[in-house]
């Protein structure tokens, strides 16, 4: 008899381990399927500066500069980088709780089913017993199991938990224990034992086992509810479940070791890739910074060599040139009024005058700047300007006006030789207005407008006009001396203004866009100067026209 229960024991697990690895691997299959301008075309960039601004190299006029370095680019990668490895372990535990429930309830499936072919087991020898003259008595076939080393106890009992049968036999007609109490009828209707297999972790006869149970030998359908029917009781040993888990938490330490492994591989490739753009970005920037000071360099040698020249011809020249304008207004004072010959002398002279004025030019922008900055407010500095232009702007229709930002702190600068090259600036920009003879006409009002603002620890003025515009392959060369593209001039005016604004220790750039199918253009020329020591704040921003 021990036999032919072994056997069927024997058989009916492997029946459920072969039906539950059908079934995992049914699953695993499921499973496997699865405040800024707009720089619009046309316009270019080009700053002459001693120290980095937002305007484009002059070595590449229109250019676009590098971007920039420093903490506000590595605050994107850091919440990239976090962003992925608090995504990737989450995916990674995700994958590791999925796999520990699919294995516990694999675990569970098999013990189930082992419990259920021993209960049906029992049930079957217990029926072969009953039609046979001898009987098998069912505290024996307890008797027998209880033996078995997967079984901690075997119990039959009656709905009020009075125990009829138990592979313990000093334990027949006691109560059974659930949680360390007596079980009786409410809690016997909690577990809900009814003909199917129920199954779980309980602590039941004051052990922690793993619990089969159902209704034993349940009556026909007709004598249902007639008589109360017994409830086997069917306690395993949990320890398949202790191994799982302690395989499962292992599996959990190998694959947060995995994890962390491959997520700091990445984390650093992804660093180590960022640290090689950022030292490419940082060369180019260099490299830039180079041509930037090469191109300082030269401009700056080309200043020297005209101060040379200058020095050395400018007394010689200008000798003669008195001579000249003498003798020019002599003898024109000797001509009769309106005469031809008259008028011939006065443009001696007139021509006298502009050669000695391009000299003195040139004398002035060969020798060291000489200024004597003090706090100053440049609104008062613009409106100065704007009242020198504002005849000769009404003149060509030019409406004048001027911005300044709320309390606007004074600037340490000279106010006679910046107001000079702001002059200079606004002269130019008239002369753009206008445009020359053959220019097409433009669409709009022509405006020429003076904005001033702080920008972190400088000034900030621009001179902004909506004229013609600057072609690009002019603004690399409009700080040249001598550069210029009108009929009239010496191209020395935004030289000057150079020196000027670099004496002062502040910055010049220029951008512009031409004008194109009638629409008018920009052009801006941006100075930045510094803040006077200690400055107060200035006052409210005022429009003028």
């Amino acid at each position: 008899m021990k036999f032919l229960l072994q056997e069927a024991c024997n058989s009916g697990l492997a029946d459920s381990r072969a039906r539950s690895g059908d079934r995992s691997r049914k699953a695993a299959v499921r499973r496997a399927e699865p405040h800024v301008r707009d720089d619009s075309p046309g316009r270019g960039a080009y700053t002459l500066r001693m120290k980095q601004t937002d305007s484009a190299p002059p070595c590449a006029a229109g250019a676009a500069a590098g971007p920039p370095g420093g903490s506000d680019d590595t605050r994107p990668l850091a919440l990239g980088l976090g962003g992925a490895a608090f995504v990737f372990v989450f995916i990674v535990a995700l994958v590791a709780v999925g796999s520990i429930h699919r294995n516990e309830d694999a675990m569970g499936r098999l013990l189930a089913e082992k419990g259920s072919t021993l209960v049906s087991t029992l049930e079957r020898v217990l029926g072969l017993g009953l039609r046979s003259q001898a009987g098998i008595p069912l505290q024996s076939l307890l008797d027998t199991l209880g033996t078995s080393r997967d079984v901690r106890f075997i119990a039959v009992t009656m709905p009020d938990g009075t125990i009829l049968a138990h592979s313990q036999r000093n334990r027949r007609g006691e109560i059974l224990l659930l949680d360390g109490r007596e079980m009786d009828e409410n809690r016997m209707k909690g577990l809900h034992p009814d003909g199917k297999m129920r199954y779980g972790f309980l602590n039941m006869e004051n052990k922690p086992v793993f619990v089969v149970y159902r209704q034993f030998m349940p009556p026909p359908p007709e004598l249902a509810g007639r008589f109360p029917t017994p409830v086997i009781f069917l306690g395993l040993d949990p320890s398949p479940f202790d191994i799982t888990r302690q395989q499962d938490r292992d599996y959990m330490i190998i694959l947060a070791g995995v994890a962390l492994l491959v997520g700091l591989a990445c984390l650093m490739a992804l660093y180590y890739a960022e640290r090689a753009r950022q030292s490419r970005r940082g060369q180019r920037r260099a490299e830039g910074e180079v041509r930037r000071l090469e191109e300082e360099m030269r401009r700056k040698e080309k200043l020297a060599a005209v101060g040379t020249l200058a020095a050395g011809v400018a007394h010689e020249i200008r000798n003669p040139l008195s001579s000249i304008k003498g003798y020019a207004t002599y003898f024109g004072q000797r001509f009769p009024e309106d005469s031809e010959d008259r008028k011939a002398a006065e443009v001696m002279v007139r021509e006298v005058d502009r050669l000695n004025r391009v000299i003195t030019d040139l004398i002035g922008l060969s020798r060291p700047t000489d200024i004597h900055p003090r706090p100053t407010r440049l609104d008062e500095v613009m409106e100065h300007v704007l009242r020198l232009i504002r005849q000769d702007a009404a003149h060509h229709h030019i409406r004048l006006e001027s911005t300044a930002d709320a309390h606007l702190p004074p600037a340490s600068i000279d106010p006679d030789r910046l107001g000079q090259a702001l002059l200079n600036i606004c002269l130019n920009a008239l002369d753009a207005l206008q445009g020359a003879p053959d220019s097409p006409p433009l669409e709009g009002e022509a405006i020429l407008r003076l904005d001033a603002r702080r920008e972190k620890d400088m000034l900030r003025l621009d001179v902004i006009d909506n004229g013609h515009g600057i072609a690009p392959e002019n603004l690399r060369h409009v700080f040249d001396p001598y550069f210029t593209t009108k009929g009239h001039g010496t191209g020395l005016g935004l030289a000057t203004v150079h020196k000027i604004v670099e004496a002062h220790g502040g910055t010049v750039g220029v951008r512009s866009r031409q004008a194109a199918n009638g629409r008018r253009g920009e052009t801006v020329v941006s100075l930045r100067l510094p803040v006077a020591a200690g400055s107060a704040r200035g006052r409210n921003p005022k429009e003028k026209a």
